[in-house]
């Protein structure tokens, strides 16, 4: 009888938990590249309010002007949203790799969040440069506040990678 008292306790006092909304969106995470300089690329879908959303995340951003840029800030990532189908999504990757192949200081605006562990609703105007210092091939993904310039630099071999494996899940899943 003991048993059985407990068990019906234990399983009124746990039932309260099952109950509970989260606000919480799901994030599905499909690629992810990082390289030896911390830099991580993410490719992943996020489902918030029942609408799934696509996102690039970049990374973390570097403080101060065009030429020198100090990583102080771990926390705050920018995420650039793509689309609502994993076909937009692509569409808007590979408008981004063929800057790599425009000249120097060549330029697109986008739309950005900048925000600690997921995306917001709150977008701000970003821009996407394709720079070529030394030896090296880079889009640079920054934003201005407060006169200051926030920014990263991703290299075209890290984005290359990134678009390969979205390809690849891309033919994995053809219906998403």
């Amino acid at each position: 009888m003991k048993k059985i008292i407990c068990f019906f306790l234990a399983l009124t006092l746990t039932a309260g938990a099952f109950a509970q909304n989260t606000k919480m969106p799901l994030i599905y995470d499909i690629v992810s590249v990082s390289d030896d300089s911390d830099t991580t690329l993410d490719f992943f879908s996020m489902v918030k309010d029942g609408q799934r959303q696509y996102y690039l995340c970049v990374g973390t951003l570097g403080i101060g002007d065009e030429v020198v840029q100090l990583i102080f800030d771990p926390i705050f990532k920018l995420f650039v949203p793509l689309g609502a189908t994993l076909d937009e999504a692509m569409v808007t990757l590979e408008k981004f790799q063929a800057l790599y192949k425009e000249p120097n200081g060549t330029s697109i605006e986008a739309e950005g969040s900048l925000s600690a562990i997921w995306p917001d609703q709150k977008v701000e105007p970003i821009k996407i440069t394709k720079r070529k210092p030394l030896l090296s091939n880079m889009l640079e993904f920054s934003l201005e506040r407060e006169g200051y310039l926030r920014a990263t630099h991703i290299r075209k071999s890290d984005f290359g990678n990134l678009m390969m494996n979205a390809r690849f899940y891309r033919s994995i899943h053809p219906n998403e």
